[in-house]
């Protein structure tokens, strides 16, 4: 009597990436829902949010006459973000949006990040808002900001 053959078939686990600091902050979130819920044994697992919060990775960079700040901002379309600057300050704002889950399809592992996000940072030295220009390439957000000119401290003669 001949075997059949057949193909091996491996037990379906989720494959996480491990993160010391994962461990660490969901520590913190007990600790923190512990005091601040009046029922934090009742509370289901299952209804902590799935999708972490989209954070930008971010450069600033310096040259003797600008400032440059770049963010990577992969699948983003450049209607899609929002930079606002200020003589000490750059914010940059938007949302990466998920792409829909068709019902033929199951994720076997899902680690990019989604939703909105607003960041501000602030500028070592003062720029010029108004001559601030930016690109958007490849994905990468790249802000070049002009530094103001530094005055000089003015002596003051005392009369009298």
């Amino acid at each position: 009597m001949a075997r059949a053959k057949t193909l091996a078939k491996k037990e379906s686990q989720e494959m996480r990436r491990w993160d010391p600091w994962d461990t660490f902050e969901e520590m913190e979130r007990m600790f923190r829902d512990f005091f601040t819920s009046p029922f934090p044994l009742l509370r289901p697992w299952r209804l902590r949010p799935s999708q972490v919060e989209f954070t930008p990775e971010v450069d600033l960079r310096e040259t003797d006459k600008e400032f440059i700040f770049s963010a990577t901002l992969p699948g983003m379309e450049k209607e899609d973000i929002d930079i606002d600057v200020t003589a000490d300050r750059i914010t940059i704002s938007g949302e990466r949006k998920a792409e829909e889950e068709r019902p033929d399809e199951c994720y076997h592992i899902r680690q990019q990040s989604y939703g909105a996000f607003n960041v501000s940072y602030g500028l070592p030295a003062e720029i010029k808002p108004d001559q601030v220009k930016a690109t958007y390439k490849n994905g990468v957000l790249e802000v070049v900001m002009p530094k103001a000119e530094v005055r000089e401290a003015k002596k003051v003669k005392i009369e009298g």
